[in-house]
């Protein structure tokens, strides 16, 4: 498992996981899933918002909702799809770490 695991917060649900730089498309291991693609993403800019405990529904709305205002406030413009990364493997209890982060556009 890598860290952090990625997922796209929005109508639909996409999981993504990140790979060491050492890796690329060709040299990556073999899915045994038909389902599970590879794919490239260039460098973004991101804004974003830290929380700790267990994420739910409910407090990453939260925290996207904070998030969000603070851009508003800023004028900093960004794409409306928000992502939550998550850092820590289920059994661990204390000292999880979460972000909901934002793709900024125009941003120097």
């Amino acid at each position: 498992m890598t860290s952090p695991v990625v997922m796209e917060l929005g109508d639909t649900s996409k999981m993504m996981f990140m790979v060491p730089k050492n890796y690329t498309l060709k040299n990556l291991p073999t899915p045994k899933n038909g389902k599970i693609l590879f794919e490239k993403q260039e460098e973004k800019i991101m804004a974003a918002i830290r929380f700790d405990g267990w994420a739910d529904d409910e407090k990453i709305e939260k925290y996207k909702s904070i998030l969000r205002a603070e851009l508003d406030k800023e004028q900093l413009n960004y794409i409306p799809k928000f992502i939550f990364l998550g850092y820590n493997p289920p059994f661990e209890v204390l000292n999880r770490r979460n972000e909901v982060v934002v793709e900024l556009i125009n941003y120097k």
